[in-house]
């Protein structure tokens, strides 16, 4: 079980420390920007959470907090406040945590300490890829401005960012939930 691996606030403060700190970082912005977004743009997702952009859509999104400073100045602040931190602490929470329930896991008939490198590779490119989306995110909508030609590129290089950012962070939450509740492994 999970909870039986975990140790304590006082033996791994890290841990526990940066798994808060990534649950806060993830509240305010769902709840401090990510609504106000969308009431300042018109029912419009901030692009960060949308999944199922594509190009074309965040080009229209452009288009509209061109129109829309104060809509384009949160989504820069959302970018410059917590998600300039939360990459970093939810990648660190997930590597942690990997670490700490993969001994004695078994993954796929093979000892889960094995993989390790492997495995924590996968909350490491969430971290890249999701500070890869920020600055991109940042040279697309205003006040940043760009030839139509560059402005396609990144519309079309963020929407791939986005999809690869969930899918590294999901497989990442698999893999610890794989770890603490699948197969143990079992020494021959």
């Amino acid at each position: 079980m999970i909870l039986g691996r975990l140790p304590g606030p006082r033996q791994a403060p890290l841990l526990w420390a940066s798994g808060v700190l990534s649950a806060a970082l993830l509240a305010w912005m769902n709840l401090g920007f990510a609504s106000r977004f969308t009431e300042l743009t018109g029912v419009r997702t901030m692009p960060d959470l949308d999944i199922e952009s594509t190009g074309e859509a965040l080009l229209a999104l452009k288009a509209v907090l061109e129109t829309r400073p104060d809509a384009a100045e949160l989504l820069r602040a959302v970018h410059l406040g917590p998600d300039l931190v939360l990459p970093a602490v939810l990648g660190l929470f997930l590597v942690l945590l990997m670490c700490r329930v993969a001994p004695g896991a078994g993954l796929y008939g093979r000892p889960a300490e094995r993989l390790l490198p492997a495995l924590l590779s996968l909350p490491i490119v969430y971290g890249l890829v999701d500070y890869a989306e920020n600055i991109v995110s940042l040279m697309l909508f205003p006040p940043s401005t760009q030839l139509p030609e560059t402005a396609t590129l990144l519309a079309e290089a963020l929407a791939w960012l986005t999809r690869l950012k969930f899918a590294a962070l999901v497989v990442s939450g698999i893999l610890v939930l794989r770890l603490a509740f699948g197969p143990k492994h079992h020494h021959e």
